[in-house]
């Protein structure tokens, strides 16, 4: 046990268990009911994305930096610092936000199918978790904690706004938008 009493191997535990979650939510987004997640987010916006770059950014870049993330913020409490403390909150709210804004509201305006929505619940219950398990290290440092929760619940919240700006920077992959509650558009159709 180090200073403010994580044990290392409960340490490890926690990070195989958020490794596995992203790992679930990750492939549900990229092979799931509706998948890949890129292609209805480029449709609701009306942009068409390649599938070479929404699997690069959406699938395999942001999945290995939501396991650095996890990896700083569930084994850095043997270092007590705010770094630590950031990426839990980095991590908390990108889990939290995720959920909200690119899963059950878009469901429930009427983007249906909505790839990845059925691990989203174990997004929530890691969220709370983490936030419970360590309270400790978060009240010691809560600058970083809710700075980092700032950032990782906004970057969920900017990719449909980014993705609306590139329509502008890439006009020759503009597409009609997709309208809430009709079938996803046949351009972004991945039965095509």
């Amino acid at each position: 046990m180090d200073a403010i009493g994580y044990s290392a191997p409960v340490l490890v535990l926690i990070l195989a268990a958020d490794f596995a979650i992203t790992s679930l939510h990750s492939y549900q987004e990229w092979r799931g009911a509706g998948a890949p997640l890129w292609r209805n987010f480029g449709a609701i916006v009306g942009v068409d994305i390649s599938n070479r770059c929404g699997f690069l950014f959406f699938t395999a870049l942001l999945t290995v930096v939501l396991f650095a993330i996890g990896f700083v913020g569930i084994i850095g409490p043997l270092d007590d610092s705010g770094w630590t403390a950031g990426a839990l909150g980095v991590l908390i709210g990108a889990r939290l936000s995720d959920t909200i804004v690119s899963h059950v509201l878009l469901y429930t305006v009427g983007y249906r199918p909505n790839p990845g929505l059925s691990s989203t619940p174990l997004y929530v219950v890691e969220a709370f978790f983490l936030g419970f398990f360590f309270k400790a290290l978060l009240a010691a440092h809560p600058d970083c904690a809710v700075t980092g929760f700032t950032v990782g619940a906004l970057f969920f919240v900017g990719v449909l706004p980014f993705l609306h700006l590139m329509r502008w920077f890439f006009p020759t992959r503009k597409r009609t938008p997709w309208s809430s509650w009709q079938p996803i558009p046949s351009w972004a159709s991945t039965n095509n």
